[in-house]
């Protein structure tokens, strides 16, 4: 029986790379999804009037946050990353920088039931990433933020929401190349007469370019053929339109219960060192941990366009917060790049700025699985603190801070 309000277990998040190449996957293990929006507006008056002539509505913004419990795959950073495998030397924060994904929100009237609408949100840019270990005991989670500008809710006869690859194949050379979309058909967009494309991209040489429409390709919906006026062999198009079915392929989204649904802060080491002595401390004494990871970008509309088209990033900010106990100044040890010597005065004067820190993720407790890890390096000293109160003991945080983060399912890239 449907309900009348939405239970969680009714909708299922799904990414879509605005690389096409780069297959779209469900979003596991997800705990919570937060998306927001808001319209900028400013009334217009004029002297001579009592009223507002009218509200000129300005780009509207739109963020999302997610957290996702860490399991045994880094999937989820090579799709937000359109990313078909691994890197070579791991995954770093500038493969994020010009990554685009647009996600769905699927949402049925109850689980494994009927779809009832789609929440899609378009080009999205990854803004942060966090890691977390909040204490001993918990499990490890990450979390994602994303901005862009706007929204959309396919319903009734638009509810079912298509991206959909098409790779050319060989033998064109600038020469118009048909796309039939007969599976499932593309329906009428209600809000703009004659649109059933809501956008086309096209991936050429690397280069993503958002399509226009008459210029760059046509529709025809009386025989449901896109028609690319200059395509060329290995392109890649992506097409977005809503239906009114998924068409034969079926529903997208499935439960994986293959992987392992959570993995416990007993399964993870985290070792800091100084590179200029090159002597690695693993960190036994941590009670919590936080890996923040921000990709610092300008958010510009450009002249002509009714969007946000410049997202590039200036800089990169990562933040990796240590909280423990206090006893014998093993951590300020490694700080002051003196890891092992009893050194005998610690001096924040003196404190290094070459740490590397090395966190790696295995299947259990025995640590004899690698599953992946974070490294970041050319790490300093931010700030700290200490405290306690009467008939209880010390507890200490201290933060670094760096401009880089490595993430690989490798060991020999965490550990170079």
């Amino acid at each position: 029986m449907a309900q009348s309000i939405r239970h969680a277990s009714a909708t299922k998040p799904r990414v879509y790379p605005w690389d096409g190449s780069v297959s779209a996957q469900d979003l596991d293990r997800v705990q919570s999804f937060g998306f927001g929006n808001s319209q900028p507006f400013e009334l217009l008056y004029e002297e001579g009037r009592l009223e507002k002539m009218t509200v000129d509505l300005d780009i509207p913004e739109t963020s999302l946050s997610i957290t996702q419990l860490e399991y045994d795959t880094i999937s989820t950073y090579l799709v937000f990353a359109n990313k078909a495998s691994l890197p070579s030397g791991g995954l770093q924060l500038s493969d994020f920088s010009n990554s685009f994904v647009d996600i769905l929100s699927i949402g049925k009237d109850v689980f494994g039931g009927t779809l009832e609408q789609t929440l899609w949100l378009p080009k999205l840019s990854l803004d942060s990433l966090s890691v977390n270990i909040a204490d001993a005991e918990s499990k490890l989670e990450r979390q994602f933020e994303f901005s862009g500008d706007d929204y959309r809710i396919g319903r009734y006869g638009n509810k079912f929401i298509i991206i959909k690859p098409t790779t050319v194949g060989s033998g064109y050379a600038t020469s118009n190349f048909d796309i039939v979309l007969s599976d499932p058909v593309p329906v009428e967009n209600p809000n703009i007469s004659g649109q059933y494309m809501y956008l086309v991209t096209r991936k050429r040489a690397g280069v993503i370019t958002e399509l226009t429409s008459g210029t760059d390709y046509t529709y025809n919906h009386y025989n449901n053929t896109l028609t690319i006026l200059s395509a060329t062999t290995a392109d890649v198009y992506q097409t977005y339109f809503s239906a009114g079915s998924w068409g034969s392929a079926g529903d997208p989204t499935s439960v994986n219960d293959v992987d392992s649904y959570k993995i416990d802060a007993d399964s993870v080491t985290i070792t800091l060192e100084s590179a200029d002595q090159a002597v690695i401390v693993e960190l036994d004494k941590l009670t919590a941990l936080n890996i923040q990871a921000t990709l610092n970008r300008i958010d510009e509309a450009v002249i002509g366009k009714k969007a946000k088209e410049l997202k590039e990033v200036e800089d990169y900010t990562v933040n990796i917060t240590l909280d423990g106990r206090v006893k014998n100044a093993t951590l300020e040890e490694v700080l002051m790049g003196k890891a092992g010597l009893s050194w005998p005065m610690i001096d924040v004067d003196h404190f290094a700025t070459d740490l590397v820190m090395r966190m790696k993720v295995y299947s259990d407790e025995t640590k004899a699985t690698f599953l992946h890890g974070y490294k970041s390096t050319g790490l300093f000293y931010s700030d700290s603190a200490r405290d306690t109160n009467a008939n209880e003991f010390w507890t200490k945080g201290n933060t670094l801070q760096t401009d880089n983060l490595l993430i690989s399912d490798v060991e020999a890239d965490i550990d170079a």
